[in-house]
């Protein structure tokens, strides 16, 4: 309980020398005193907590403090320093520093929706790409069977696809040399794949569900290969037709509304117009074609294999969590060393490094800090391992939801994107309802709950409309574009959290504060007991002191008048018990007194 509000605690020794300096007369005076002293106005404490509750620095704690960090969540957890895969970010590294203490060093899992939504694009990151990749997704034999299939023993033929302006086919040939030979170099042709290499390779590559041999099966499957001339495959590079198109149509409404095309883009609008709409059209039409092919072709390949070979399917997914999982362990480890790390030095700085730890030395303070740090961690190991357990559960389960994302169209893949998206938050929401009711009511759980999901679904709808969210920053550069999400990622769920706590749907604040009010009272009360057992303990033992001295000397007084001998010193005595001072003690007072007094009053 904060000191503001405690009962402070009578300090029998102090009361008691007090009352021995205190004259009989003095003492009832100085009880009441004692007994009111401490007692303070139940409302003032009262008003106190509801302060405490509406205080600028709970906003500072609620609001501003997380945005600050969401700040530097961006620059920390951007992909080019390595660390989104490992969980690492600002608000973590202080949250987990800030609670460190020795007498509480339970593991604890501080990652946030955006270092949660970090890590999974990192494994939504697509393989690699290059040319050693290539050659795993399509065989030369492949490409030299559909020429076969297309020409027929035959030197030229129509191309798949193009169309000359008066909309005649386009012929292409088979050998560059008889292009050549004919005067149109550009007509040779091309096995071009209508769904581009690179695409697949994004999309399907990391799926748990399809080997490599069936990436390749689907990479050269008849309806993705065509032959095209050389000129259109050129142009077409590593893109689609639907993006090839759509460059040359948003080049031309430039050009057509006035504004001035740069060189390249002359050059590139002049590349893509050589070929005619009904080329693109066609081209089009069979890209949707292919597509659709494709995801059929996966996903039977996808069900085949997890009824047949559910093992293949395991063990592609382990190795892609037990990957992720690794680049957790390392976020884990460094948190695990921070904490204690920070709180020696900085525990070091604040008491001294030999006074701190009550060693004779800064040598010795320096080796028994280092000590109790390793000794930690030690500690500590076993339950990181767990932790690492549970993060390998969950990216084997994420992977293969995310394998599933992957294969499935439509609404049923929306639904099962919210799933992977959420999967986290729903892991969290599960073991928030696991808690037992005396850590957390169900109010707070519901409260808990509403803003884990809240700040995950705004986290994630700021990456998903990214383009709508940076389009005023259109020159920006893509480092700065990409810390400028992050932040804003984490500065608009600090906002919604904020906005769920001040609204108070399930009358969390309420109940905590109702929580905090018996919380106080009750130890005030305890401390009141004690204080009152205290207070009559040493009140009776003083009253029945005095009443004993007082008897003492009344005797003294009345045995004196009875055997007339002189009640002078039982006289002093009495005024001594009574803390009164007399001017007059003896013969030799009395005679000072009439010398240095013009007139004796009595």
């Amino acid at each position: 309980m904060s000191d503001k509000f405690q009962q402070p605690q009578f300090d029998v020794s102090a009361m008691t020398q007090a009352l021995a300096e205190a004259s009989p007369l003095q003492a009832s005076r100085l009880l009441i005193d004692m007994e009111l002293f401490e007692q303070r106005d139940s409302l003032e404490v009262l008003n106190g907590i509801y302060e405490e509750f509406e205080s600028g620095q709970r906003i500072v704690d609620e609001l501003v403090k997380p945005i600050t960090l969401s700040v530097l969540d961006g620059i920390v957890s951007h992909k080019q320093l390595k660390l989104d895969r490992t969980g690492l970010s600002a608000s973590r590294i202080w949250e987990e520093v800030q609670s460190f203490d020795y007498n509480k060093p339970g593991h604890r899992s501080a990652d946030t929706a955006f270092s949660q939504k970090q890590q999974l694009e990192a494994m939504r990151a697509p393989r690699k790409y290059d040319e050693d990749v290539r050659n795993t997704m399509t065989k030369q034999k492949s490409l030299e069977a559909n020429k076969d299939a297309h020409f027929k023993n035959n030197q030229q033929s129509h191309s798949s696809v193009e169309f000359n302006k008066d909309g005649s086919r386009v012929t292409v040939y088979r050998k560059q040399k008889v292009a050549t030979e004919k005067g149109h170099f550009w007509k040779a042709s091309d096995t071009d794949h209508v769904i581009p290499v690179k695409q697949i390779n994004d999309r399907y590559a990391n799926n748990a569900f399809l080997s490599v041999d069936d990436i390749q099966g689907i990479t050269d499957s008849g309806d993705n290969l065509i032959e095209i001339s050389n000129r259109l495959n050129r142009a077409k590079g590593d893109r689609n037709f639907s993006e090839m198109y759509a460059e040359k149509c948003q080049l031309q409404a430039k050009k057509d509304s006035g504004q001035k095309l740069t060189k390249p883009e002359k050059e590139k609008l002049g590349r893509l117009s050589k070929h005619t709409d009904k080329t693109y059209k066609a081209a089009i039409e069979k890209e949707n074609q292919a597509r659709e092919s494709i995801e059929k072709q996966a996903q039977e390949t996808a069900l085949k294999n997890l009824t047949k070979q559910p093992g293949q399917i395991a063990n592609k997914a382990g190795k892609q969590a037990a990957e992720q999982t690794g680049y957790q362990a390392i976020g884990h480890a460094i948190i695990l060393f921070i904490k204690p790390l920070f709180y020696e030095m900085n525990d070091a700085i604040r008491n001294g490094f030999a006074q701190g730890v009550n060693q004779s030395s800064i040598i010795d303070g320096i080796k028994y800090r280092f000590k109790r740090l390793m000794a930690y961690v030690k500690q500590e190991i076993i339950p990181t391992c767990a932790q690492a357990v549970k993060d390998l559960l969950q990216n084997f389960f994420k992977i293969l939801i995310q394998g599933v994302l992957d294969l499935v169209t439509g609404m049923f893949k929306k639904v099962i994107r919210i799933i992977s998206e959420g999967f986290s938050a729903l892991v969290g929401a599960v073991k928030i309802l696991g808690k037992k009711e005396s850590e957390m009511s169900r109010a707070q759980k519901a409260d808990a709950i509403a803003k884990l999901f809240a700040a995950t679904a705004v986290t994630f709808t700021m990456f998903t409309f990214e383009s709508l969210v940076l389009g005023v920053l259109p020159e920006t550069p893509a480092v700065l574009k990409d810390i400028a999400l992050a932040t804003l990622s984490g500065v608009a769920s600090s906002l919604v959290v904020y906005l769920l706590d001040k609204a108070d749907l399930f009358s969390v604040k309420a109940e905590l504060r109702s929580k905090r009010v018996a919380e106080v009272f009750d130890l005030r009360i305890e401390q009141i007991k004690l204080n009152t057992d205290a207070f009559q303990a040493e009140s009776i033992r003083k009253l029945a002191e005095d009443r004993l001295r007082f008897k003492a000397i009344n005797d003294d007084i009345m045995t004196a008048i009875d055997d007339k001998k002189d009640v002078n010193p039982a006289i002093y005595a009495l005024a001594d018990h009574f803390k009164i001072k007399l001017d007059i003690r003896d013969t030799d007072d009395f005679l000072k007194l009439l010398k240095n007094t013009d007139a004796l009053v009595i």
